[in-house]
């Protein structure tokens, strides 16, 4: 028996070691007593250095930029035995087990990429590259809807998830036709959801709760719902209503993404009831002198952010420049409180965009840009953190010189994800930053992926990333119901 249990290994072993070969990649031990210091950092893509990552994300595999014969790369932390890879090719692809085991037992240390290069038969060591691995984990999926960028003449939507802690990923929804947009997720759970879909000239909100799934109309002359926000009771939904949105194309001396000019020329603000079926507004929220958009609940449910802006004509959109504001809300006596303005566009020269409160209630994050609610067509977007506290609020180290903007909180308040045009301008990629407990944002990395070169030749955007602790469990169900434009329910007016 022992004999047979020999030769399996040994099989074994030259299996895995023949699949290895064939990836260019080996595991194995590697003298680097030998090596000489080249004095300097390696450059890998995508650039992974310096970063915080967190102890359950898929392994950062990269390609080296530096030209060699063969190459070498240590992967260790001050736990667990470390991870060396020999390979022929620069594309550096991490085994996933071996990468977990050793990330997951040394959650708070550092974690060093060495890297070996061989030129002329002579090995090169490069400075360590040095990353840090976060106390806390990250929700184990992302969902966010993909697109090609709008300069394309035929741009169909999808709607897909990726697992964090591998690279797969699950197309949930993608139809021929119409359009969808903005899943908002109750308590980061794919239990309780909505999104909104256009379908045959209707615009409607499809809601899915604890397994049963409707489409709802509100009535209004406008309805809309592509921005929602879900209350913490789980029966409430802000929502835009009354929408209008015109579309303006400029070609010349534009940037690639910037062929269309996306503004809002109406909107107010209302609430959805789940239990009764009704929608509700208030003043504050829907006046008609000024446009009312993208709300978002406190953790306590006792404030809803929102920005807000003068109504303007068709020919004054490059005048839009929203306000960040609240108003206060008392959820058992259904009473609302006085709009407070927190931050103003005329006094900053800048307009804000997409509000969105920590799970602690601590902090408000937010865009600033030139003008618009569109802001991932605005080359000059950047992130903003508010003190909730002292209302004292800056611009976070994070941003690029290029659009930073759709961004969310993470369910433990510990990481944001956004998307990001930093690398070519054109294209939204997604990027993950630290959050610790001073409020420090730290250096994001982009997401991973299984291929080291993926993003060279990838040509669509990511947007509206949001964290989730669970995976969709019917998406084909969605894509069957989505445009049964005959099963939509009306919502009465409270």
């Amino acid at each position: 028996m022992n004999a047979y249990r020999r030769y399996g290994s040994i099989l074994f072993a030259a299996c895995l070691a023949a699949a290895l070969v064939g990836t260019g990649i080996s595991c194995t031990r590697f003298d680097e007593s030998s090596a000489l210091p080249a004095g300097m950092l390696p450059t890998i893509r995508p650039d992974y250095s310096n970063s915080v990552i967190a102890p359950n994300i898929a392994p950062l595999n990269f390609t080296i930029a530096d030209s060699g014969e063969r190459f070498a790369v240590k992967i260790s932390s001050i736990k667990g035995p470390n991870i060396t890879l020999l390979s022929s090719s620069p594309e550096i692809a991490i085994p996933p087990r071996k990468w977990h085991r050793l990330v997951e037992q040394n959650a708070g240390n550092e974690l060093k990429f060495r890297i070996f290069i061989q030129r002329n038969k002579r090995w090169q060591s490069f400075i360590p590259i040095t990353d840090t691995i976060a106390p806390q984990r990250i929700d184990r999926y992302i969902t966010y809807r993909m697109t090609y960028p709008q300069f394309y003449m035929k741009n169909r939507l999808e709607i897909r998830q990726r697992d964090l802690e591998s690279s797969k990923e699950r197309l949930i929804i993608s139809p021929k036709d119409g359009c969808f947009n903005c899943h908002t997720f109750y308590n980061h759970s794919t239990d309780k959801f909505l999104f909104q879909a256009r379908f045959y000239g209707k615009n409607y909100m499809v809601l899915h709760n604890q397994g049963t799934t409707s489409l709802i109309m509100p009535c209004l002359r406008r309805p809309g719902s592509a921005y929602a926000s879900w209350h913490p009771n789980g029966n409430l939904v802000a929502l835009l209503m009354d929408t209008k949105v015109s579309v303006f194309p400029f070609v010349a001396g534009r940037g690639a993404e910037e062929v269309l000019e996306y503004t809002d020329l109406d909107g107010d603000l209302a609430v959805y009831n789940i239990q009764r079926n009704t929608l509700s507004t208030t003043l504050g929220i829907s006046r008609k002198d000024r446009m009312e958009t993208q709300p978002a609940w406190s953790p306590d449910g006792k404030f809803l952010y929102f920005v807000s802006c003068p109504v303007v004509s068709k020919n004054e959109f490059m005048k839009v420049q929203y306000d960040l504001q609240r108003i206060g809300y008392d959820a058992v006596h259904d009473a609302w409180g006085e709009v407070e303005t927190l931050v103003s566009a005329k006094e900053t020269g800048l307009g804000c965009t997409f509000p969105a409160v920590s799970p602690d209630g601590k902090y408000l994050l937010f865009c600033m840009t030139d003008r618009g609610s569109f802001s991932i067509v605005r080359q000059g977007t950047d992130l903003y953190l508010m003190n909730v506290a002292d209302k004292t609020y800056k611009k976070l180290e994070i941003n690029s010189d290029q659009s930073d903007s759709y961004h969310a909180w993470s369910s433990n308040g510990r990481w944001i994800v956004f998307t990001s045009k930093r690398t070519d301008g054109i294209f939204g990629k997604l990027f993950i930053s630290y959050f610790d407990n001073e409020g420090i944002a730290h250096k994001p990395f982009i997401l991973p992926q299984q291929d080291p070169r993926f993003y060279e030749n990838f040509t669509k955007s990511f947007q509206r990333a949001e964290f989730t602790t669970t995976p969709f469990k019917d998406p084909a169900y969605l894509n069957e119901i989505i445009d049964d434009t005959g099963k939509i329910i009306t919502a009465s007016c409270k």
